[in-house]
């Protein structure tokens, strides 16, 4: 039996999903999305909509974002602030893995976010003291699973219109480099990120024109199911006579009893992303860095230091506060202070792009894996901005790269005059230096089907598409068969 692949559905925990609406009383399920409601001062407001949420230290169900689905809980907050300046901003939340808290001293009432879950949930009338009004509540320890999605009520319709205003302004997506909005795609209704567009193509069953980030995409062609012995099925059509099989357990039996049958999902192409080939993103110096993310960054160095960089790479420090590996920052104003202690007139600042690979988080003095995270298995570490350690006194964004052959030099920043354009122009050498084969003395060539350089020792290798027959190399990123209707 061959089984064609003929489309595909998607379910994920993204928030891609309209929230639904429960009542307090009903019991969120696991990914779910909800509507729910924050009770705010018009200033706390105002800057979570700009900068998001931040999770509270402490509480009745310890760290993370309280909030609830019931507005009338909403409105009691925040405690002693007088009516005039109380906001309730309306949520849409991706509760994850949801832990129920209903009793006083339950024992994950201040731990439940370091046993897996997610939310916690505190139904009404649970009867715990520390919910005296008996309503709803929830604790959603990540910030990010929470977006501010409307302003549900406002001391007035000035600093209503204001704030829907803010709001709608941090929703729209970045403009592009002619001034204009990013369009949406027209195949999956998503809108288009910058640096990030989206690959269209044929579907290779049916011929339709499909995006890859399509969450579902079915054929309009019908199935076709290949019995190989025409013995079994004449056996089967003789019982199916004398018995009440349905037609699913007729074609099951089928399928079971041929020795022949093979499911075969026929492969027509494919796509790879590399982590050194994803796209380049700007963060905020606020924004933490995900996981083999590609980021621009910047480094302070001198004129003699640059040309060396360029040259050969970055050499690790040795020392530091995050100790080993090569000091860089998102923010250009920390890297235009380094190296301290010289003349500014000397001092050039690199762009860089740098795949962090593993990132961890270092927000505080004495943290147990500040000099140590490069043994535990972490790529990079991230200081924030303004997390109060006294080894930052500027408080701006810092990171800390231990293999230097993840940071490469695309431009220079800043340099003095009489240097900028000597830089430029050994960066643009450096990124157009091929690869040497060994003992030849001449640059290496590009394989002709995927265009990378032949590394020493590794030959790509070569043959023919299983689908439509046309020559490969095993190294190529992207490879579509022709369409076959």
């Amino acid at each position: 039996m061959s089984v064609q692949f003929s489309g595909w559905e998607v379910v994920d925990d993204g928030a891609c999903f309209p929230g639904v609406t429960l009542a307090p009383a009903q019991t969120p399920q696991n990914k779910g999305i909800y509507k729910m409601f924050h009770g705010t001062s018009v200033a706390s407001a105002r800057a979570i909509i700009a900068g998001g949420f931040q999770p509270s230290s402490g509480g009745m169900l310890g760290k993370g974002v309280y909030m609830s689905r019931d507005v009338k809980k909403a409105s009691n907050y925040p405690h002693l602030s007088i009516s005039s300046n109380r906001v309730i901003l309306e949520l849409r939340v991706r509760v994850g893995r949801v832990k129920r808290i209903d009793k006083d001293n339950h024992p994950l009432q201040y731990t439940w976010s370091s046993q897996g879950y997610n939310t916690a949930w505190v139904p009404p009338k649970s009867g715990m003291k520390s919910v005296p009004s008996g309503l709803e509540e929830d604790c959603v320890f990540d910030p990010k699973r929470v977006t501010v999605v409307g302003i549900a009520k406002a001391p007035t319709t000035a600093i209503e219109k204001e704030l829907q205003q803010l709001l709608d302004k941090s929703s729209k997506q970045p403009k592009g480099k002619a001034g204009h909005h990013k369009d949406v795609c027209p195949l999956c209704k998503r809108k288009t990120q910058q640096g990030a567009h989206h690959i269209k193509q044929k579907c290779w069953k049916c011929g339709q024109d499909i995006c890859i980030l399509m969450s579902k995409h079915f054929c309009q062609r019908k199935r076709f199911y290949v019995i190989p012995k025409f013995s079994i099925l004449k056996q089967l059509t003789a019982k199916r006579r004398h018995s009440a099989f349905s037609d699913c357990l007729f074609l099951s039996q089928v399928l079971i009893l041929s020795e022949r049958v093979r499911m075969s999902l026929q492969f027509f192409g494919w796509e790879v992303t590399y982590d050194d080939d994803s796209p380049r993103l700007e963060l905020g110096a606020s924004q933490e860095p995900k996981d083999r993310g590609v980021y621009t960054m910047y480094h302070g160095t001198t004129v003699a230091n640059a040309r060396l960089i360029i040259a050969n790479g970055f050499q690790q420090s040795t020392k530091g506060m995050l100790g080993n590996g090569v000091y860089v920052s998102r923010d250009r104003k920390k890297a235009e202070r380094y190296p301290l202690n010289i003349n500014a007139a000397d001092r050039v600042v690199l762009k860089l792009h740098v795949r962090v690979g593993r990132v961890k988080r270092i927000d505080k003095d004495n943290h147990p894996m500040q000099y140590t995270w490069s043994t535990q298995g972490y790529d990079t570490a991230w200081v924030p901005p303004n997390c109060g350690m006294k080894a930052v006194p500027s408080g701006l964004e810092e990171d800390c790269v231990f293999d230097p052959s993840r940071i490469t030099v695309v431009d220079i920043a800043k340099a003095p005059n009489a240097d900028l354009e000597p830089l430029k122009q050994l960066v643009a050498n450096s990124l157009r230096k091929p690869t040497v084969a060994a003992g030849s003395g001449a640059a290496a060539a590009d394989c002709s089907l995927c265009n990378r350089k032949l590394q020493r020792n590794s030959a790509h290798v070569k043959q023919k598409c299983w689908g439509c027959g046309q020559n490969i190399c095993t190294l190529m990123t992207k490879h579509v068969c022709p369409v076959r209707i």
